[in-house]
């Protein structure tokens, strides 16, 4: 599977931070407008949401670990297409996941992609671990907005970890997600990590969902 549509600059009748169609002259995914949204930009391998959704889901929540691959190759091939913009960034790191002993889901699916990524082209690695989740946090399927930002800015926001500052201490840092629909989980990476040092984080992520 290719990166269909992959994009790196936003077109100008789009959201200036994730790319998105606007709505009324706003983003409808709610982090774009925040003022405190802590990381600068959201860079997305595809623009056929729909389809990298499905795969993403598929692979995510149906185990379908081959699709891994799938996703691999998109990853990698967005990473050489846009690397003169990307370039500038000293780390490319994953989400924290949290996959200890009360967790739902107990694998690293953003690893494993990037792992594959890595086989294909060595010089697109990611350093994991970089931020990590100490504990699990509420769902975000099936809820409404406000109750995904309040977990987002309670429980998540009091789970996560940068281990080790001086990994992201003065660096600009890439996070890679799997979507982005309003940007809560986004914005609290960004934030943890600028608190740790970084100067600039930005996020990746293989499809860009409206936000509801």
């Amino acid at each position: 599977m290719t990166a269909p549509g992959s994009t790196a600059v936003p077109a100008e009748d789009s959201c200036a931070v994730c790319g998105g169609e606007l709505a009324d002259r706003a983003c409808p995914n709610t982090a774009c407008g925040l003022p405190d949204r802590a990381f600068s930009r959201l860079y997305t391998v595809s623009e056929d949401a729909d389809a990298t959704w499905d795969v993403v889901y598929r692979f995510k929540y149906g185990d379908e670990r081959h699709l891994a691959d799938d996703l691999a190759r998109m990853l990698v091939s967005f990473l050489r297409e846009h690397h003169a913009e990307l370039e500038r960034f000293d780390v490319r790191t994953t989400t924290a996941l949290y996959i200890g002993p009360e967790a739902r889901r107990l694998w690293d699916y953003l690893r494993v992609v990037v792992d594959a990524a890595e086989q294909i082209d060595p010089d697109r690695s990611f350093e994991v671990g970089v931020i990590t989740k100490v504990r699990p946090t509420g769902r975000f399927l099936g809820i409404g907005v406000e109750e995904r930002r309040e977990i987002a800015e309670g429980e998540l926001r009091a789970a996560l970890r940068v281990p080790e500052p001086g990994r992201v201490e003065g660096r600009r840092v890439l996070v890679l997600d799997d979507a982005y629909s309003e940007g809560f989980t986004m914005r609290e990476m960004a934030r943890a990590l600028r608190e740790a040092g970084a100067v600039e984080v930005a996020g990746l992520v293989f499809a860009r969902r409206k936000g509801t």
